[in-house]
């Protein structure tokens, strides 16, 4: 009985030490500035830029403005 309570520490045990070994091994991601500011780019349906903007409740502004129109109203 004590045989497998021993087992199963060292399982453990290994299976713990294992962990920050696998955590090390990876590489931490840097963002790029680009890809931040490329959240920020609202487009329409043929991706074509309407406008850009860090607040979340302009960019819907400006999705549901659409297009700007000249003076004729094209």
């Amino acid at each position: 009985m004590k045989a497998l309570y021993v087992l199963t520490g060292l399982v453990i045990a290994f299976s713990l030490a294992a962990v920050p070994a696998e955590a090390a091994k990876k590489k931490k991601r840097v963002a790029a500035a680009a890809t931040t500011q490329e959240s920020y780019v609202v487009r329409d349906h043929d991706g074509e830029i309407l406008g850009a903007d860090p607040d979340p409740f302009i960019r819907l502004m400006i999705l549901k403005d659409g297009k700007i129109r000249d003076q004729q109203g094209r």
